[in-house]
């Protein structure tokens, strides 16, 4: 047996956003893979694996019955963060709007010393918006990849100063401060869906000026893609 648990490269990813020596609770956790591996590493001294159904919580016993770390990993059915107190808050695999609606009903998030892992699979866009009107932080941003396919993770805290974000931002986020190619590759993803779009819209006369301004943005992607 590993002495760690099996890591996808979206989770690793997480994983080194989390704070070391902090409790980490990892909601919709699946097979619990991250919160034992953040224990089993000795980067973090407690963790909650948390799931709204019991099957994936059925799972989660087992890894963490396979890895001896019952003591350190508690599991917990839940609905989004009902009943959760922790440091670090992972959320992944979730589309970016569910991940808004659970936020939005725990108000204990809201304090500056808890910090979110977020790794929404769809509407990044629509996530990074409501993050920023409702006066959370986006510290960090990066991706990675999977054979094919693109994923985002997002480090965010409370700041308690909202505001509207331009549609830059709230597509490319801090992406273009990465440096990485995974982030880069994000960005060129992003245009090209964005372009595909724009072209739908072309062929409408009268969405011609939005099909206009979703090409203009996939252009700005672009240019910050070639810069990192």
């Amino acid at each position: 047996m590993s002495a760690l648990p099996p890591l996808s490269a979206r989770l690793r990813l997480a994983a080194s956003f989390v704070r070391s020596g902090v409790t980490v609770a990892d909601i919709g956790t699946d097979h619990a893979y991250l919160p034992v591996w953040l224990v089993c590493s000795g980067h973090n001294p407690s963790a909650l694996a948390c799931d709204v159904r019991s099957g994936p919580l059925a799972r989660a016993a087992q890894t963490v019955a396979q890895y001896g770390v019952q003591e350190q990993v508690v599991l917990r059915q839940t609905d989004g963060l009902a009943g959760v107190q922790a440091q670090d808050i992972v959320i992944a695999g979730m589309g970016g709007e569910l991940i808004a609606a659970i936020l939005s009903r725990s108000e204990w998030v809201r304090r500056p010393d808890v910090r979110l892992i977020l790794q929404p699979m769809t509407a990044q866009e629509t996530l990074r918006a409501w993050l920023c009107r409702e006066g959370f932080v986006i510290d960090r941003e990066d991706a990675a990849m999977e054979g094919d396919k693109h994923y985002l993770v997002m480090c965010v805290r409370y700041g308690g100063v909202p505001f509207e974000p331009d549609a830059f931002f709230c597509f490319a986020g801090r992406l273009p401060e990465t440096g990485s190619r995974a982030g880069r590759d994000y960005l060129c993803w992003q245009a090209r869906r964005l372009r595909k779009k724009a072209d739908g819209l072309a062929r409408s006369a009268a969405r011609a000026a939005q099909a206009e301004t979703w090409s203009a943005l996939a252009a700005r992607l672009e240019r910050a893609a070639e810069q990192i």
